[in-house]
Formats: C-alpha cells, structure tokens, sequence
C-alpha cells in the first residue's frame, strides 16, 4: 500500500505495523525516517520501546522475536531496520521466518525497513502506479522483484523517494526556503540552482544556511544577491582566520570562511575544537581584570600566545565580555554533540553555530573592561 499522505500519518495517525521507506532522494528517506522516529520516540517514556538495529547483524528470526514483543509503556514498540536489503532480498527458509511475520504482524509494533539500496526494477515504482498508463509496468517491476520485495510493497505501507526530475527541484527548493521561513525571489531561485546543481543535500545545506542568514538579517525575501554573496566562494581560507573574524564580530566573512572549511575541507569537528580553545583563552583573560599591572609578557604567557597577537585576544575580549566568553562555551559544547550525534548536517550545524557565537556580541548587557 502507497502511502499518499504519509508525512501527516506520521505526525499524528494511527501508524502501520510495517513500514517501507526507500528511494534515490536519501535526504527525503532520512527525514521521514526522523519523523516517524520522533513520533514514537515521544511516546516512549522508558526509553526501552525504540531501537534500531542493522540488518547485516540480526538473522530474521531474531529481528521477528524483537517485533514480537509487547511495548513497556509506550502504545507502540519502534523498530527501525537499517541496511534493510540484507533481509529483503533473501528467499527460502532463510526468510520463512520474516515471511511468516509479515503475513501476520504484531499490531502494537511498528517495524520500519530502511533500505540502502534498491533493486533496479523497483526504482520509479511509486510514479509508475500513479500514471494509469504505466500499471502493467508497475506490475511487471513487482514480479521481478527479489525475495520479500514483492510481499511487503502489495501488503504493507510504503513511501518512495524517488530521483527528483530537474524540473521538480526548482519547486521543492522554493518550498524548502519558505518551510524554513524565508522566501527566494525568482532570480534568487535560479542563482541558487546554477551555483549548487539539482543535488538535494548540497541545496539544503545552502538553504539552511540562507535560513540563518535571512534570520539574522530580519530579511524575508531574500533576492539573486544575498545568494551570490553567501552560495558562493572563490579563496581558500585557514581555520585562524575564521577565530579571528569571530573575534572581530565580522559575521559576514565568519560565516563565509566557515562554510568553505566545512564543504571543501570536512573540518567540522577541529572547528569546535579551535574555537573551544580560542574562547577558554579569552576566559583566561577575565584573571587579570583585577590586575591592571599586569604585564604583557604575563597576559600572553597564561594564554599561550605570542606577545605581538595579545592585543587581538584582548580586543576580542572587550567585544564579548566575560558573560558572552561563558555563554559561548556551552554553546561550542552543544555544536559538538550535534556533530558527533549527527543531530544534523554538519554546515548547518557550523552555520548556526558561528551565528551564535556573534549574537553574543550584539548582546547589549555585557559591560566594558579595560584590559
């Protein structure tokens, strides 16, 4: 059974036994699986009635003894397969068991299939079914499918994501930016489309971060050059000359320079750390407010710096404040659970970070110091 309506379904409707998400759009598969996850997982007041399991290593009777039993507290038991292809592509006895329980699911379990990968006959199966014209096609695919395929796209609930048509991108993109409160304009559209392609993951991640550009601005609309300005970069920038933009409260080139070393670079994580240590350099700094006598030699000794870079990290340290300097650690802290939790893609996370981090500048309670 297609499901038509499924985001909905998932957000508040009675929830099938058994669940098939799959498709080339892997973001869209990604987030119908949070969903759904997030549904079940607000209802768990255990924390023992969701899990998640791979599919390479449970057999298929242990994954069906899992599926079998009741919930503890919650009204549904969540199983989430990933790597599903490995159970659903086997025949035989080696399947006889899964067979066996799809045939006659528990009711107060919701086993979710994530496959990786899909057999090529089934690839455009939910668009085949919605055109009158291609049932017979539609059939056809699902005779040729292999092992449990067959069994669980005619009796069970399923949701494809299908390749998007290079048509379709400019749509969803525009949907996209306005679910995450902002609107492009036209020639907005169609310089963020020729500077980032038809990929759905390399648009999020730009449009995520046009969401904290449009935030941070107060801007609603943005137009054709707020996108060239933020979508594109042409220089190759260190990871010390984004501490010091930040240390300036230069938002526009922090951002810049942060996007380029996430994308080009992959260096997410030493972006924390830096920063970590940039600002617990900083803190260091709030020692010597009582002692205006302090020498220079002293103040870079304790933060392990050179004597001719002391100034930047005291004007830094003007600009936040001592408050701001706290504040800015728990943040750095929270972006690195996010990281390596993969709460969420990783520029975005690194985008709203750096935002974060500037905003405590422009908090006007943090008092002068004179160091």
């Amino acid at each position: 059974m297609m499901l038509e309506h499924w985001e909905e379904r998932f957000r508040k409707g009675s929830l099938p036994p058994v669940v098939l998400l799959f498709g080339e759009e892997r973001l869209l598969v990604e987030e119908a699986y949070q969903l759904l996850r997030e549904r079940l997982e607000g209802q768990d007041a255990t924390g023992m009635d969701v899990e998640v399991v791979e599919a390479d290593a449970v057999t298929p009777r242990e994954l069906v003894e899992r599926a079998s039993a009741y919930p503890l507290g919650a009204p549904y038991r969540g199983i989430f397969v990933r790597r599903a292809e490995h159970l659903l592509n086997r025949t035989g006895e080696a399947a006889a068991a899964l067979v066996n329980y799809l045939r006659q699911p528990q009711p107060t379990t919701v086993l979710v299939f994530l496959p990786d990968t899909v057999p090529d006959s089934l690839r455009g199966l939910s668009r085949h079914l919605r055109n009158p014209k291609q049932q017979q096609k539609a059939e056809r695919a699902l005779q040729r499918a292999p092992g449990i395929w067959p069994l669980l796209l005619r009796e069970h609930a399923w949701v494809e994501f299908p390749k998007l048509y290079d048509r379709e991108v400019p749509s969803w993109a525009a949907q996209r930016a306005h679910r995450f409160g902002y609107e492009l304009s036209p020639m907005a559209l169609e310089a963020l489309l020729a500077i980032v392609g038809s990929d759905l993951v390399g648009l999020d991640n730009e449009l995520r971060k046009l969401a904290l550009v449009a935030q941070s601005s107060g801007i609603r609309r943005l137009e054709a050059e707020h996108v060239l300005q933020w979508a594109g970069l042409s220089r190759t920038y260190t990871i010390f000359e984004l501490q010091k933009a930040i240390g300036q409260g230069n938002r526009e080139e922090a951002l810049r320079i942060a996007q380029y070393l996430v994308r080009s670079q992959r260096q997410e994580l030493l972006i924390v750390a830096t920063l970590t240590r940039y600002f617990l350099q900083l803190w260091k700094l709030a020692d010597f407010e009582q002692m205006p006598a302090a020498s220079v030699e002293s103040m870079a000794a304790a933060l392990g710096v050179h004597p001719f870079f002391l100034s930047d990290y005291q004007a830094a340290y003007r600009r936040f404040g001592a408050a701001a300097v706290e504040q800015a650690l728990f943040v750095l802290q929270r972006a690195e659970v996010a990281l390596k939790t993969g709460a969420a893609p990783a520029e975005s996370v690194i985008a709203e970070l750096v935002v974060r981090l500037l905003d405590l500048v422009s908090q006007p309670s943090h008092p002068q110091h004179a160091l």
